[in-house]
């Protein structure tokens, strides 16, 4: 311990003297009850870890797109999908014929169970995603006394050829009348931009094409001079409006928004939930993108090439593709698939992610110029071609050593070049990448690009990572690299590749993330997307559960097993661990992590007219999953070990209603944040009330949010063994965009220093605690990680130093992880009254200290914590108080007290501030009286006895 927090030995502080302070004085009892028996240390959510994920930025493989979409039905057909044809499109995202060939799975809640009721694929020629679209927002239209409407088009629109065009009149009663005639427009390369001219009105649409009104007449088109489109029409009598619609297009085209059936089954009834499953090699853009979003990060997240985000076609590139690797490829680690280009002699092959920036950029990764880095890649070629490697958009001179050139050869090779990049300006705000050119005339073909800092091997922890992960005694690690995909997202193959290859998932792999979480000694906590089919669910229990010998086992009847032998861990996994949590999504309830989160839906058994929140078609849609987990030959092998977690929000029902429906779910869990975006507080201000209302946030918050919840899981458990905990906690952040927030850079920037101070630290192992005396159990901090609003360290180039919260629980995990927490009782402590804030209500005499106790054996802690800050509510000029806790002990062997060596306003943001420091104490002389004349405000103190005698 002395390696990780400071030490003082030798130091004798009279803790029962009293100081001359301004107190007010708090007085508790600690009990030999005990609360919540054998209370398992924290946990930890970690969004990706391994060396080469920061610089690559992301993987380094050359994949086949993964595309998965969830609807609902919205109507009853035999053997067609109608759904709302925003989801059908993803709002004029996808175009006509995207997604013939897809895989289908309908799934259908009968008689209170969820059940894959047909399986089917689309016809070809079935996909259809066209139709007039509105060019003005929902529930606005073009005035009635206006008809000459100007258009604009974006730079990432799709530009230069035809878009058809048609206008509709609008009765009062929001009625349409007939599409008048449909014309074309073609976006010039450069648009012009609309300024001026009417502005629209708003106009409630009835939904009904049942007007009376004639079609408008007349309508023309053309470009003006200024590079914008002008529509005209004749006026309509009578008209309260006119919209615009636009299309890809013409109307003798245009299909709707349906899903075609190739096969026979079961007929589609509204409410049924569809899944859509399709792969694809590197598809050209007109596939799969529509005029409106063809040049989006939208497209290219979902389909483009990696490290190329480019797209077959696309101008300024020589042809490529994606070929699938034979099965006895040389290349080490391979995916699926490479990359293989065709060279011309003038258009050349440029990849790689600008990934890397100066010290004042603050989003990418920095270089470290005392690491060394390597970059290494697969390639070959027929032909003749060189290849270039380069640091591009960094520095304004030459990079020493840089740039690398050499001839490519005609078989798979791995070509290496180590390097370091040179120190930065303080002030280069400029973004960089490392660029591989590769010229000349010929085939070439490339695999597994990787960036890394080579001190460890590719994909390994960091040494400074590996070292605040060993330390921190955390019990298990949240896998969050696996979820918040969208739509384009990885399958059990790229789920279960090696490290570095899937693009989705950021080079993350399951084997790489369970053999890091192994090495630690720590637990898996999987968070899977809610969209694999049955046999991958099966494959996933047979990759985690099932044994494999290489030398007598089939791989062909054990593929998954096998390719778990085949990484080097032939043993089950389920063999390295005490358990493995078991999370499908993440906030299912969250609508930003569409499309998978869940709807309401109707129960479609006979006479059943159920209706199940969206809540519970969660539970109902994780315990289908566990029903079909449970079908595995290998089941037997994983259940002792699995633990199904459900997420809830502690705003609504939705978790609870969940765990209703979910009978085999273990643990329910919600986020507990100190603030943040979903608090509507705004972002916390660096002032005494931004810090008083960080430090209330245990009594005023989370003492009820625990309650209610263990109120409503005692009701629903009904004797099932569930329990009660947090999937994300810690320090909260407003965020930009999210429900329409707004905060400035200063804002930003106060936020972080007040969220990562020792005040933070204190009011996070306060929230933890408080919740654990109410009975959650698992509890989880967000977010393992270097830089950033949620991390739990600063990034190296500023210290690297752990931020207080993560210091504070880590501590705890090491003094009192496993230990059984005591009941303690308030004999006396200041009280303030606390105004409602956000969603907080307003709380009187609020308890402004609090005390908590923990027995292992002979040993004792006792953690206080003050929830003064000066110049607030009551507390006096310097917030400090006096604590007297009464111990059930009647001697002990040595005691040590650990304390922040900052105020409670350091913070290790702008560089290390404050440190947990570890003191040796003098037993009192009244061992069974903790004396603390001088408690600082805003801050947590750990007092351990060891070889302490309790009474009786």
């Amino acid at each position: 311990m002395n390696g990780r927090f400071g030490l003082v030995t030798g130091v004798f502080i009279a803790l029962a003297l009293p100081q001359d302070v301004s107190a007010q004085d708090a007085h508790f009892s600690v009990q030999t009850r005990v609360e919540n028996a054998k209370l398992p240390a924290f946990t930890a959510t970690v969004a990706g870890l391994g060396n080469g994920i920061r610089p690559t930025g992301g993987g380094g493989g050359f994949e086949p797109s993964v595309f998965r979409n969830m609807l609902i039905a919205t109507a009853d057909a035999p053997n067609t999908v109608f759904a709302d044809p925003r989801q059908i499109s993803n709002y004029d995202s996808w175009p006509e014929g995207a997604f013939d060939g897809a895989e289908i799975e309908v799934l259908r809640i009968v008689d209170g169970v969820m059940q894959t009721v047909r399986r089917d694929r689309v016809r070809p020629d079935g996909f259809h995603a066209s139709g007039w679209v509105s060019v003005l927002p929902e529930g606005q239209a073009v005035p009635a006394d206006t008809t000459r409407w100007n258009l604009s088009w974006d730079s990432y629109n799709r530009l230069g050829v035809p878009w058809y065009y048609t206008v509709r009149a609008v009765d009062a009663a929001g009625n349409l009348s007939l599409p008048a005639v449909a014309v074309t427009l073609t976006p010039p390369e450069k648009p012009g931009r609309v300024s001026g001219g009417p502005k629209p009105q708003k106009l409630k649409l009835s939904g009904k094409d049942s007007g009376t009104l004639p079609m408008p007449q007349n309508l023309s088109a053309r470009v003006t001079v200024s590079q914008s489109g002008l529509l005209s029409w004749d006026p309509v009598p009578g008209a309260a409006g006119y919209v615009i619609y636009r299309s890809d297009l013409p109307p003798e085209r245009q299909r709707g928004y349906s899903i075609e059936l190739e096969g026979d089954g079961p007929p589609i009834r509204a409410g049924d939930m569809i899944m859509l499953r399709k792969k694809f090699l590197a598809p050209p853009r007109a596939e799969v993108s529509t005029n409106r979003v063809w040049g989006t990060n939208a497209v290219d997240r979902n389909f483009a090439v990696p490290l190329l985000q480019a797209m077959p076609g696309d101008p300024g590139l020589p042809p490529f593709r994606l070929v699938a690797h034979g099965a006895d490829s040389p290349v080490q680690d391979p995916g699926e698939t490479y990359l293989q280009a065709d060279l011309d002699g003038d258009t050349p092959l440029t990849l790689g992610n600008f990934a890397f920036s100066g010290p004042a950029q603050g989003y990418y990764m920095t270089p470290d110029p005392d690491r060394p880095y390597r970059f290494e890649v697969w390639l070959r070629a027929r032909g003749t071609v060189s290849a270039r490697v380069s640091i591009e958009g960094l520095y304004r001179s030459a990079v020493p050593g840089m740039p690398v050139e050499f001839q490519v050869g005609p078989e798979w090779r791995r070509y290496v070049v180590d390097f370091r990049f040179p120190p930065l300006e303080p002030d280069n705000k400029r973004v960089g990448r490392l660029a591989l050119r590769l010229s000349g005339t010929g085939q070439v073909d490339v695999d597994n690009y990787r960036l890394y800092e080579a001190d460890t091997p590719f994909m390994n922890l960091p040494p400074e990572d590996r070292q605040a992960l060993e330390s921190s005694g955390m019990s298990a690690l949240r896998m969050h690299g696996f979820i918040k995909t969208g739509t384009g997202t990885y399958d059990l193959a790229q789920l279960t590749a090696p490290a570095g290859v899937s693009p989705q998932t950021r080079g993350q792999s399951l084997p790489h993330m369970l053999k890091i979480t192994q090495s630690l000694g720590m637990d898996p906590w999987l968070q899977i997307e809610p969209h694999f089919s049955p046999e991958e669910w099966l494959g996933l229990v047979e990759y985690l559960a099932a044994p494999f010998d290489p030398a007598t086992d089939d791989p062909q009847a054990l593929p998954w097993a096998a390719r778990r032998a085949a990484q080097g861990h032939p043993a089950p996994w389920t063999d390295d661990f005490n358990r493995i949590y078991f999370e499908v999504g993440n906030e299912t309830w969250n609508r930003l992590f569409r499309p998978w989160v869940f709807y309401p839906m109707p129960d479609q058994g006979r006479f059943n007219w159920t209706k199940y929140s969206a809540g519970e078609v969660y539970g109902l849609y994780q315990e289908h999953v566990l029903s079909i987990l449970r079908q595995s030959p290998w089941w037997d092998r994983l259940a002792p070990k699995l633990d199904p977690v459900l997420g809830g929000w502690t705003i609504n029902d939705y978790g609870v209603d969940a765990l209703k429906r979910s009978p085999n779910s273990h643990i329910l869990t919600h986020a507990t944040y100190i603030g943040g975006w979903d608090s509507g507080e705004g972002a916390v201000r660096q002032t005494p009330e931004g810090y008083a209302s960080v430090m209330a946030y245990a009594p005023q918050v989370m003492t009820d949010a625990a309650r209610r919840f263990h109120q409503k899981l005692a009701e629903v458990a009904k004797g099932r063994e569930v329990t009660l905990g947090t999937y994300e906690a810690g320090p909260g952040y407003e965020v930009n965009g999210l429900n329409g927030a707004r905060i400035t850079p200063e804002q930003v920037r106060e936020q972080d220093l007040v969220m990562k101070s020792a005040a933070a630290g204190a009011a996070t192992l306060d929230s933890f605690l408080t919740r654990a005396v109410e009975g959650d159990r698992i509890q989880n901090y967000f977010l393992f990680q270097r830089g950033g609003r949620f991390a739990s360290h600063a990034v190296t180039e500023l210290g690297g130093a752990a931020y207080p919260s993560w210091d504070w629980l880590a501590l705890f995990n090491h003094l009192a992880g496993g230990a059984d927490l005591l009941g303690v009782e308030t004999v006396a402590t200041p009280l303030r009254d606390l105004p409602a804030q956000g969603r907080r209500k307003e709380m009187k005499d609020a308890p402004m200290a609090a005390a908590y106790a923990l027995r292992d054996g002979d040993r004792l802690v006792v953690v206080v914590v003050s929830r003064e800050v000066p110049g607030v509510g009551t507390s006096g000029a310097d917030g400090t108080m006096s604590v007297q806790v009464d111990l059930p002990i009647s001697g002990a062997k040595s005691l040590t007290r650990y304390r922040e060596s900052g105020d409670y306003r350091a913070e290790n943001f702008t560089g290390p501030q404050t440190r947990i420091l570890s003191e040796t104490l003098p037993v009192p002389a009244e061992p069974g009286r903790l004396e603390i004349p001088d408690l600082a405000p805003a801050s947590a103190r750990i007092y351990v006895f060891e070889g302490a005698d309790f009474a009786g």
